[in-house]
C-alpha cells in the first residue's frame, strides 16, 4: 500500500502591521500661529477701547506780571504866559520854567502838547545863554533839547528859572491846552552833572483865543 503524504505547505509569517503616521504640514502650523496672534491682539485693542479715558487737564503756567517801577519826582517844570487870552491874528509867546531841587542841572528836554490844528509851532528861544536850545516839530507836539555850553563850569541850581521862549501862530478862535505831558517815550526831564535823569512834576496852561 502505497503511502501517499501530502506536502507540508510552510506557514506564512503573519503580516507585519504597518502604521502609517501622518507628519503634520508646516504650512497649516504657521497659519495657526498668525491666527492666534491677530486674535490677541484684537482682543487687546478691543479691550484698550472700553476703556473710559481721563481727561488731561493742562498745565497752569504761572505768568508773572511785570512791575512797573515809578519814576521819582524831584523838582518842577511849568509853562506860562503874560496873558491867557489872544487874539487870533496875534502870536502867542510862552515860557517854560523850572526847578531843580538842589541839582545841577546840564541838560533837559521838553515836551509841548497842544491842539496842532489851531497853532503852528514858529520858534524856540533859549533864555539861558550857557543852553543851546533844539526845537522839533512833531505831528502831534514839539520837543525841546538843550545842553549846557562845556565851556561854561558855573555851578548853578534851578529855582523858577526860565529857560526857553517858545511862539506859536493861532489859527483859529476857541479854548486850548498846553501842557508838557508826555508822549510815548519822550518825557519833560532834567540832567543832573553826574548823568541822573531828573523827572519833575509838570503843569499845563489853559489859553483862549478870540
Amino acid at each position: 500500500m502505497t503511502d501517499q503524504t501530502q506536502p507540508i505547505t510552510p506557514a506564512m509569517p503573519p503580516p507585519q502591521t504597518i502604521q502609517e503616521v501622518k507628519g503634520r504640514s508646516p504650512v497649516k502650523a504657521i497659519i495657526a500661529i498668525v491666527l492666534l496672534v491677530g486674535l490677541g491682539a484684537f482682543a487687546f485693542f478691543s479691550a484698550q477701547q472700553k476703556k473710559p479715558t481721563t481727561p488731561v487737564r493742562p498745565s497752569r503756567v504761572s505768568s508773572t506780571v511785570p512791575s512797573v517801577t515809578p519814576r521819582p519826582i524831584l523838582g518842577s517844570m511849568t509853562i506860562s504866559s503874560t496873558s491867557s487870552r489872544f487874539s487870533k491874528g496875534s502870536p502867542v509867546t510862552l515860557q517854560i520854567q523850572a526847578s531843580s531841587q538842589g541839582r545841577q542841572v546840564v541838560g533837559y528836554d521838553a515836551v509841548v502838547t497842544y491842539d496842532k490844528t489851531a497853532f503852528d509851532f514858529v520858534k524856540a528861544m533859549s533864555l539861558m545863554n550857557d543852553f543851546k536850545v533844539y526845537s522839533y516839530d512833531r505831528p502831534t507836539y514839539v520837543s525841546l533839547s538843550a545842553i549846557k555850553s562845556l565851556q561854561d563850569n558855573k555851578v548853578i541850581t534851578w529855582s523858577n528859572q526860565s529857560l526857553v521862549e517858545l511862539t506859536f501862530q493861532p489859527k483859529k478862535t476857541g479854548t486850548f491846552i498846553f501842557s508838557l505831558n508826555p508822549v510815548g517815550k519822550e518825557a519833560s526831564k532834567l540832567v543832573d552833572e553826574k548823568a541822573q535823569v531828573i523827572y519833575p512834576s509838570t503843569g499845563k496852561l489853559e489859553l483862549e483865543i478870540n
